[in-house]
């Protein structure tokens, strides 16, 4: 008998770190400097989970939040080389791919290739040298944009599943950063998902099946301007937000935070070796989904066909000041009107509005100083 009791135990998945990750979790991320944990406790004191930049964020830091119980997760960049890390020389040529619009220090990277996995590797060690409970690491969604790489979801699940295997060896957990498309298939081997923007894009409903196995998606959003309002708005309540762990947050991701039932802190901070975060202007909306799958042409690389190529997503370092009065609104304005008998004619689209595209009827000329780009060619082009 014991041998067949033990084959539940041998199939599942192995335990990691003790951390204990369960839906609705409060939360805190800060990714513009650091906690100051030289002034502890420091708000938000109830929040037992906090992501914080893994290259920023010293051990002495990590340790002292985990003295106070809190359960770190440590942030970094696993689709991207960024030019301004020390590491970016290790690169090579051959699996880097396209700049990400709008991030001109960052590039896609071939995430299957094993000299890209033996410095993700490094990376995850360092978390693990450092302490951190847990990684978050961002832009495993290169499939969903023009990559150059010809990237696939497939790439993205076999790039999951090893870094989990390499986070395991040093008794970490580990998250899913957007990527909606395969949270379905990695949800027995994430710990935890986190999410930006689901609410604006109405899409928090796709995480209901992995909310039910008690794991929790830590939400952000962006509302502009940052006050408690937001936290009445749909962005707290829309469809598919019960359960989750949100948060509404400046674009920075610096200390400001309001959550849902209203309260909110303003966490102190310090330092941080990176760069400033990029303008708001910088970060452009994800483009809305076709209602059905257009046509593509045989030299447009693969994607997948429920989404156009998405945006990059946590906002990353760039070598652009961030101004301090500008904010991205979180709806997209409205265009200016023109002749509603020439549609397109005569009328001017505002920053961040669509602007073209397959079947689009709307304004095709952006007001000054922007121009109309495309987004998702030739199926989306927007005023940037």
């Amino acid at each position: 008998m014991l041998p067949w009791l033990l084959w539940p135990a041998l199939l599942a998945r192995p335990s990691l770190g003790q951390q204990n990750f369960t839906r609705g979790q409060k939360f805190q991320i800060i990714l513009l400097g650091t906690p100051d944990t030289s002034k502890m406790p420091i708000a938000p004191t109830d929040a037992p989970v906090w992501d914080v930049d893994l290259f920023d964020t010293d051990a002495s830091s990590i340790k002292a939040l985990q003295a106070a119980g809190k359960i770190v997760i440590c942030y970094f960049s696993a689709g991207t080389v960024e030019d301004w890390r020390d590491d970016a020389k290790d690169f090579p040529a051959a699996d880097v791919g396209k700049v990400l619009p709008e991030w001109p220090d960052e590039k896609w990277i071939r995430v299957g290739s094993q000299k890209i996995r033996d410095i993700m590797a490094k990376r995850i060690k360092t978390a693990g040298d450092k302490g951190c409970d847990a990684i978050d690491p961002d832009n495993t969604d290169g499939y969903q944009n023009d990559n150059g790489l010809n990237l696939k979801d497939t790439d993205a699940i076999s790039y999951v599943q090893w870094m989990q295997q390499e986070a395991a060896k040093y008794n970490m957990d580990i998250g899913l950063k957007n990527s909606i498309d395969i949270i379905d298939r990695v949800s027995t081997i994430v710990d935890f998902a986190v999410n930006e923007q689901c609410a604006q894009l109405g899409e928090c409903d796709r995480y209901t099946t992995f909310l039910a196995t008690n794991k929790p998606v830590f939400h952000i959003e962006y509302p502009a301007p940052l006050n408690t309002s937001a936290a009445r708005s749909t962005l707290c309540t829309g469809p598919g937000t019960t359960g989750m762990s949100t948060v509404l947050k400046n674009l920075a991701l610096d200390g400001p935070t309001v959550y849902c039932d209203g309260s909110q802190v303003d966490t102190p901070t310090k330092g941080g070796t990176s760069p400033p975060r990029p303008s708001p202007s910088s970060r452009p909306p994800n483009p809305p989904r076709p209602t059905s799958t257009p046509s593509r042409p045989t030299s447009t690389p693969p994607r997948p066909t429920s989404n156009p190529p998405r945006p990059s997503t946590t906002l990353r370092p760039s070598s652009t000041q961030r101004p301090s009065s500008t904010r991205a609104s979180s709806a997209r304005p409205t265009s200016t009107p023109g002749n509603p008998g020439n549609p397109g004619g005569g009328c001017k689209s505002k920053h961040w509005d669509q602007c073209g595209g397959q079947n689009w009827n709307g304004c095709t000329v952006c007001e000054s100083p922007y121009t109309c780009k495309g987004v998702s060619p030739p199926y989306y082009y927007q005023c940037l």
